[in-house]
């Protein structure tokens, strides 16, 4: 009995790894927009790891207005924190927990639980004349961009 090699080519799976990484390569470029420094870029594509709630950022001539979407958590449980010109930090407290003593869970998704989520501002913002809304599950909070300092004009002799 003689051993015959199997004759293998990576023809075919080169071609489908050069398409992959060529659509991954697409994608992580649309990413990045060009203005966009790398920090940034990353901050904004890795997914969020804590906080359960999605969030829209827009921007107008004189705010920067960011729409979260925090289904089932009441107003008093929420907390928002403008960190720095640059960092908003949004808390939840969620508790949706009935105890029910009169018969046995076979199913329990209603959870008991506490989410943050940390958002980038893409312009410098200021806490001054800010303003937060919750309606419906929909927090719409309006931060006035800061004006640019365009530095102190000094006279030629």
């Amino acid at each position: 009995m003689s051993i015959t090699p199997y004759a293998f080519s990576f023809g075919f799976l080169g071609s489908e790894i050069d398409s992959l990484l060529s659509e991954m390569e697409q994608r992580a470029s649309a990413l990045v927009p060009s203005s966009d420094s790398i920090k940034t870029a990353v901050k904004n594509a890795v997914p969020r790891f804590m906080g359960d709630f999605n969030v829209d950022i827009c921007e107008n001539d004189s705010d920067i207005i960011v729409v979260a979407d925090i289904p089932g958590v009441e107003k008093e449980n929420i907390s928002v924190n403008l960190l720095n010109e640059n960092t908003l930090v949004i808390k939840t407290k969620f508790d949706n927990v009935v105890e029910n003593t009169q018969g046995t869970y076979h199913l329990r998704e209603r959870r008991c639980e506490a989410g943050e989520r940390t958002i980038v501002i893409p312009k410098a913002v200021t806490s001054d004349g800010a303003k937060a809304s919750f309606k419906n599950g929909i927090m719409e909070i309006t931060l006035p961009k800061t004006e640019k300092d365009n530095g102190t004009s000094i006279q030629i002799e």
